[in-house]
């Protein structure tokens, strides 16, 4: 099998190397690596139709004496391939007489969760807001995310937004045209679901611009997987934590884990407070010792043994090192959250936030804008690392609508932001926030917003 990178994302995304071996696929190799010759093999190209990966795939087959695979090419693409790329396939002769299979899969999407996906677009947010390309790139995703779900949604979005707006024309172009050019292709709601029972009626995909709700993803949240994505350096599913050495319990060796839908305890945990995460684990902990510790006095009844030879006893239990081999690295991972959150103080500097945002204090009274703005100075004077320092310059601005020149300035001096971190902040005009609001009531006040709607069905 031969992937180029996008590629190589989508599959990891959805499968394991051991899954891949299992339908007998031998070797998985970059498209954009050198790669040695296989000519007595089968081999199966999963890529972007981009123009890089198409000349990619020509190289190979460019010089018929160094052609490097066998007489049967399987070719597999992740969206919809342009009529330009297609012609050009076809003048490669060597690539032709090899063809067993062409097919686009629509899958140019990763799947991050059981209901969630991304579309792994590499442009800057700010592009949405700069053009059009984008916004096409996007639609084109999001059609074959509709292709392999069947679904020929309604789509439905904030008018005032020219983005969603924009997007939603854009979509429902390349979704038409998608349907349009493929007959046999059947949809939720079109009356011919293949499956006994399976019929419902044609979904509905709503799409938001961040400028409806910018303020959510700059608050503290601690549930254990806001917690861990927001405290601990993750790079994608994998994080990195210290681990007692197996060889001697003094050290300790960097140990990776992934952090995934097959990951059980993960997915049952993620969505929990990170209290209630503790505590669980604790309790389970305690569990498998009790249980453990029973079943290794029941064998060895009658003998007086020490910690040192219990614990050793323990480890020798194959249920034993699997279950909290488990435990031990999430109760790692959580504990490491807690330090975190200990460390930068983020309890009471959530208690500030959640103050600017609702505009009412942990007991429920309405708060004095002056003693918001001068808890959140005080904050900001403890703060250490100057991003945390923009996320509460950010939060007070964006809760309030914007800020006096007096509270703005104040802010900002306590805040001693560098020149990116000011540019960021006035950004926030590109998406219809003001950082100064003169109509202050003296009253801190809650974020809301409205907006009519758009549809297209």
């Amino acid at each position: 099998m031969i992937v180029d990178e996008p590629g190589m994302k989508v599959i990891s995304a959805a499968v394991g190397m051991y899954d891949i071996m299992e339908q007998q696929v031998s070797i998985v190799e970059s498209l954009e690596k050198k790669r040695a010759p296989f000519k007595d093999m089968a081999a199966i190209y999963i890529l972007a139709p981009t123009h890089d990966s198409v000349r990619r795939l020509l190289d190979d087959f460019a010089d018929k004496n160094k052609v490097l695979y066998g007489r049967a090419i399987f070719l597999y693409f992740l969206g919809p391939v342009p009529k330009n790329m297609i012609n050009e396939l076809k003048q490669c002769k060597q690539l032709i007489k090899r063809l067993k299979a062409m097919a686009e899969i629509n899958v140019d999407f990763l799947i991050k969760e059981e209901r969630a996906f991304v579309l792994d677009m590499n442009d800057p947010f700010a592009s949405l807001y700069r053009g059009n390309s984008a916004e096409l790139k996007a639609a084109e995703k999001l059609v074959t995310l509709c292709a392999t779900l069947n679904e020929y949604p309604y789509i439905r979005y904030s008018q005032s937004s020219r983005t969603c707006n924009s997007l939603a024309s854009i979509f429902k172009m390349k979704m038409d045209q998608f349907v349009g050019s493929n007959p046999s292709w059947w949809y939720h709601g079109s009356g011919n679901c293949p499956f006994h029972n399976g019929e419902r009626d044609r979904s509905t995909v709503l799409l938001l611009d961040r400028s409806s709700d910018c303020l959510t993803p700059l608050m503290h949240d601690f549930t254990y997987q806001a917690m861990v994505n927001d405290l601990l350096k993750v790079y994608g599913d994998k994080i990195t934590y210290k681990a007692e050495s197996p060889d001697n319990p003094r050290k300790t060796e960097d140990k990776d884990v992934l952090l995934n839908d097959k990951d059980k305890l993960w997915v049952e945990m993620r969505g929990e407070h990170i209290a209630k995460v503790i505590e669980v684990l604790s309790g389970r902990i305690q569990e498998v010792v009790n249980s453990s510790t029973s079943n290794v006095a029941r064998k060895d009844k009658g003998s007086n043994m020490s910690l040192a030879q219990l614990a050793s006893a323990l480890k020798e239990l194959p249920e034993y090192r699997e279950v909290m081999s488990k435990l031990s690295q999430h109760m790692h991972i959580a504990h490491e959250c807690m330090d975190e959150f200990n460390r930068v103080g983020l309890l009471d500097l959530s208690d500030v936030e959640q103050t600017l945002a609702t505009g009412k204090d942990e007991d429920g009274r309405s708060t004095k804008l002056s003693d918001s703005m001068s808890r959140c100075e005080q904050a900001l004077l403890r703060i250490r690392e100057p991003k945390d320092r923009l996320r509460l310059v950010l939060i007070a601005t964006i809760s309030q609508g914007g800020l006096s020149y007096s509270d703005k300035d104040r802010l900002l001096r306590a805040a001693q932001l560098g020149r990116k971190e000011l540019q960021t902040l006035e950004s926030l005009a590109q998406l219809g926030i003001p950082t100064v609001n003169n109509k202050s009531t003296g009253t801190t006040s809650s974020s809301s917003s409205s907006s009519k709607t758009g549809f297209l069905g």
